[in-house]
């Protein structure tokens, strides 16, 4: 049984099979094993259920050796790295990750049809571009924060009416971080109840940090790569936090969440605001399960609602 291995033995089996150059995509691999590390997570399996139908087309087998959130997976590249124990093929990863190590990849620009990349995002195909090696594709054509709320929050007359005497505001989904922050404590009702959450753990709460440094309108590297978050914005960002968890308008155990964790707090109905990646929309906006309050009986009428990310002081979106 032939084993497809990375960097330049899969561009030289695959080139070798003319995959590279075939319009009638994904190709046919008879007897190859693809051995791949993936991230894990319940918002995965369902493209990962796929994989079954691409072996079906092609005729090779996907061996998943590793299935792990993302920062675990992070950790264990690196340790194959150090090991010289690189010997898998396909690797899950994100592209403010990648650039870490470069030279384990692909390219990949020279394995498949042009027309097959220009049917991607251009700015996803430049993201996954690293010294002018296409070393990723996207599994989805976007990645982005947005924010998820509680529709009947915001259709509630009682709260519609305290909100608007207490902030002479009304009651809308927020525009803003410091909207969203105002929003969340009172919207908590804490053990039982929280505005909102984050992921606070790891690259999470950094990436996140960053997000919002910018939505500030900060920096968090000046020009010559050096640290320039230690700056007004950087407190201003760095504060929303600190005040939303002072005030128990988040889940005491937030600041050990990673993404996981905010797709599960939301898609149990105890959470009003959630700002988070798509990967979980379809669990909370969509689909409906027992154990998921926060979910609805019909694709018609959602419990909870996407809107666009909150921007901050430099009307930036965090994403």
């Amino acid at each position: 049984m032939n084993r497809l291995l990375s960097g330049v033995a899969a561009g030289a089996l695959l080139m070798a099979s003319g995959a590279a150059f075939a319009a009638d995509l994904p190709g046919k691999f008879p007897g190859v094993t693809i051995d791949a590390k993936l991230i894990g997570g319940q918002q995965y399996e369902k493209l990962y259920e796929r994989i079954g139908e691409w072996e079906k087309a092609t005729g090779a087998k996907v061996n998943v050796i590793s299935k792990k959130n993302h920062f675990d997976l992070d950790k264990e590249i690196k340790s194959d790295i150090a090991s010289n124990s690189i010997t898998w093929c396909v690797g899950s990863n994100h592209t403010s990750f990648a650039p870490q190590y470069p030279g384990i990849y692909t390219d990949l620009a020279k394995l498949l049809p042009k027309e097959e990349i220009d049917a991607f995002v251009p700015a996803n195909i430049a993201a996954g571009t690293l010294d002018g090696k296409l070393v990723m594709l996207p599994r989805a054509q976007f990645d982005v924060s947005a924010l998820y709320y509680q529709k009947s929050l915001y259709q509630d007359e009682a709260k519609k009416k305290a909100y608007k005497e207490k902030y002479g505001e009304d009651l809308a989904p927020p525009d803003t971080f410091d909207e969203m922050a105002q929003q969340a404590e009172f919207f908590a009702s804490p053990p039982d109840f929280y505005g909102t959450q984050y992921a606070g753990k790891e690259e999470a709460i950094n990436g996140r940090f960053y997000e919002m440094l910018i939505a500030d309108g900060g920096e968090y590297l000046d020009k010559d790569g050096k640290p320039a978050f230690n700056s007004e914005a950087g407190v201003e960002a760095l504060d929303w936090f600190v005040k939303l968890y002072k005030a128990k308008a988040v889940p005491a155990g937030t600041t050990n969440y990673l993404w996981d964790d905010l797709g599960q707090g939301f898609a149990s109905g105890t959470v009003a605001i959630n700002l988070d990646w798509p990967g979980w929309a379809a669990s909370s906006t969509t689909r409906s399960r027992p154990r998921s309050p926060a979910m609805s009986a019909s694709r018609s009428s959602p419990r909870a609602r996407p809107a666009s990310a909150p921007a901050g002081p430099a009307r930036t979106a965090s994403r």
